[in-house]
């Protein structure tokens, strides 16, 4: 069987400490394999309120979500220069849709991301993203747990 060089992998982070951890994984391994880089970012759309039945949306200015978006930008354009970034809104796409379908855009063949190990109760509540990512991405998907260190890939063999 012949396989293909990897050419992009998509590492996604949500801006912090811990969705930031999977970023020097992915420059790491980028860098060994000679791949390119792209970091996205999904910007969440503004929480919805509901109250009886009455819902609402909470008021955010579309300059407040471009001004955090721009931010966001210039920050991981700083600590990754070399990648291509993109932020994302999510447009009531699910966050883990949201990713795919970056991911299939952007030709991705590989998807890194951080994963908080939540399990049981906190899992049935919140959901997992790298869960839907990881059961429904059509690529590999590397996950990192937020205490894992960093590996510094050679790019040989053992």
């Amino acid at each position: 069987m012949t396989t293909a060089p990897l050419k992009n992998i998509l590492v996604t982070t949500d801006g912090s400490d811990l969705g930031q951890h999977a970023l020097l994984h992915a420059k790491a391994l980028a860098r060994a394999l000679g791949t390119r880089l792209t970091v996205l970012s999904i910007q969440l759309d503004p929480v919805v309120a509901a109250a009886g039945e009455y819902a609402y949306a909470v008021p955010t200015a579309q300059v407040n979500l471009d001004e955090l978006k721009a931010e966001l930008e210039q920050r991981l354009h700083e600590r990754v220069p070399e990648a291509k970034v993109i932020v994302e809104r999510a447009r009531g796409r699910h966050v883990s849709r949201a990713i795919l379908d970056v991911a299939r855009e952007e030709g991705a063949q590989m998807i890194v991301m951080t994963t908080l190990g939540r399990s049981g109760l906190g899992r049935a509540l919140m959901g997992s993203v790298a869960q839907a990512v990881a059961q429904q991405a059509p690529v590999p998907v590397l996950l990192i747990k937020g205490d894992q260190q960093p590996v510094e890939w050679d790019g040989g063999s053992p």
